[in-house]
């Protein structure tokens, strides 16, 4: 599963981007994990006008610090190391076989539908600009920032889109009618448009994206 947070691993900044360490096959292997990162990598899967074999390379440098040490541990398990990492990382499952489909959880926020209720609302409840924190925290903990913000008290943006977008609607009674369809009016105002489903977008391309990330491993990308 995506990794939690923690008060006591430790990041470095190199060349001006958040690092993590995670371990695989019993390496160290660095990361770049901040949010903003995560974000694109999200992206970048979701981006139609790319072939697997642009998104491939890509994908290597925006993971990794140093891409040639990470070909370098991954050797002929290139896509195993990806769909780890990722998965590990941003909580994105890039697997062609699914296999962390039972712990995928639907999506109920879309970074860029909610970009700028993300924005206000950790300016409101946190005081955090997001361009100054986007790229010094990690995606896992700006995943649980935004998971606070549902359960602070203050009545944020994000916290209300997420409410109307996932709480059970009152029941209908002779009573209430203009309560229920106040509660209809407010998801239908929240609903999510895109209809993008990050994972099935991954999954399409996943496996002609491994065959173009290990021939551009063996160019030396």
């Amino acid at each position: 599963m995506m990794r939690s947070p923690s008060l006591t691993r430790k990041t470095k900044a190199e060349n001006g981007r958040l690092v993590s360490s995670y371990e695989w096959g019993g390496h160290r292997v660095d990361v770049c994990d901040s949010a903003r990162n995560g974000i694109l990598v999200i992206e970048l899967f979701q981006d139609e006008e790319l072939a697997p074999e642009q998104k491939a390379p890509l994908l290597i440098r925006m993971l990794f610090p140093k891409p040639e040490d990470a070909l370098a541990i991954a050797g002929e398990r290139l896509g195993d190391l990806l769909i780890d990492i990722v998965w590990e990382a941003f909580g994105l499952d890039i697997s062609s076989d699914g296999r962390h489909a039972s712990e995928h959880e639907d999506a109920v926020f879309d970074f860029t539908e909610d970009a700028g209720r993300i924005r206000a609302s950790l300016l409101q409840c946190f005081g955090l600009d997001w361009d100054d924190v986007a790229g010094t925290l990690s995606y896992a903990d700006m995943c649980s920032l935004l998971g606070m913000l549902l359960e602070a008290d203050a009545e944020t943006p994000f916290a209300q889109a997420v409410y109307y977008r996932t709480a059970k609607p009152p029941k209908r009674n002779k009573h209430n009618g203009d309560l229920c369809d106040a509660f209809e009016a407010r998801r239908k105002h929240f609903a999510l448009q895109s209809g993008r489903d990050p994972e099935l977008s991954a999954n399409d391309t996943t496996a002609d994206m491994f065959a173009a990330a290990k021939r551009a491993a063996q160019r030396g990308a």
